[in-house]
This record gives C-alpha cells, sequence and structure tokens, in this order.
C-alpha cells in the first residue's frame, strides 16, 4: 500500500496536464466518454502509465514483506528463495538468485524502454516540434 502514493501523484500530475474542458466539449458533442479516455486522456498521460506499470513491477520483483503472508508450501518465490538461501549459509547461491532478479527487472527495464519510445513516438506526435 506505501508504494500507491507515488503511483497517485504521478498520475494526478499527468492528469493536471489535461484541460479540463476536454470532458466538457466532449459531452456537448456526444461523445461518449470512452473515446475521449482512448483518443485524449490516455495519449497525454500514457508516459505515466508506464512508468508506474515499471515502477509496480520493480517493486513487486524486490518486496518481500507482503509475498511473506500469501507463501505456502508449494510456492517458490525467489525473493523468498533469496532469503532462505541466505539463513542457510548459501551465500554463492543467494548471490546468484538475487543476481537473477536483477537481470529479469533490467530485461523487463529494456522491455519497457523499447514499448515506450514505440508508443510515444506514434502517439505523441503533436508534442514534437515540426
Amino acid at each position: 500500500m506505501h508504494f500507491y502514493t507515488v503511483c497517485h501523484l504521478t498520475s494526478v500530475t499527468a492528469l493536471k496536464q489535461l484541460d479540463p474542458e476536454f470532458e466538457a466539449v466532449g459531452a456537448s458533442l456526444k461523445v461518449p466518454f470512452w473515446k475521449t479516455l482512448c483518443r485524449i486522456t490516455l495519449p497525454v498521460s500514457l508516459p505515466s502509465v508506464l512508468d508506474i506499470s515499471a515502477y509496480l513491477f520493480m517493486n513487486a520483483m524486490t518486496t518481500v514483506s507482503a509475498v511473506v503472508f500469501l507463501y505456502n508450501s508449494d510456492t517458490r518465490l525467489a525473493s523468498i528463495a533469496v532469503m532462505h538461501l541466505d539463513e542457510a549459509g548459501h551465500f554463492a547461491s543467494a548471490a546468484a538468485m538475487a543476481v537473477l532478479i536483477f537481470f529479469t527487472c533490467l530485461g523487463v527495464k529494456l522491455l519497457h524502454a523499447v514499448v515506450s519510445h514505440l508508443l510515444l513516438t506514434r502517439a505523441q506526435r503533436w508534442r514534437q516540434a515540426t
């Protein structure tokens, strides 16, 4: 729950970029709300949405405290495996597992950068100076 504030503040800042009259104009032209959302709101706030998703993924990969309560004997989570290996004295294995978690996060961040670049160049051409 403590990760919510960063996401909330990022979303609010992105939505403050919008002119509040977009919704009023859409309503007066009888444009459905979802069209206004898909054509105006999401393209303007797309960088924030992508950054929020990356932020939450990175925190989910490293958060152990919330997962410990969901953990049972059949579940094999990497972050909990690192804790167990460290407690058992298998420091090299714990370090290797931590490096795997790091490379997973790095791979997702690189994928995030590529997808962000592709989506932002397409959806936000209006921001580029011609």
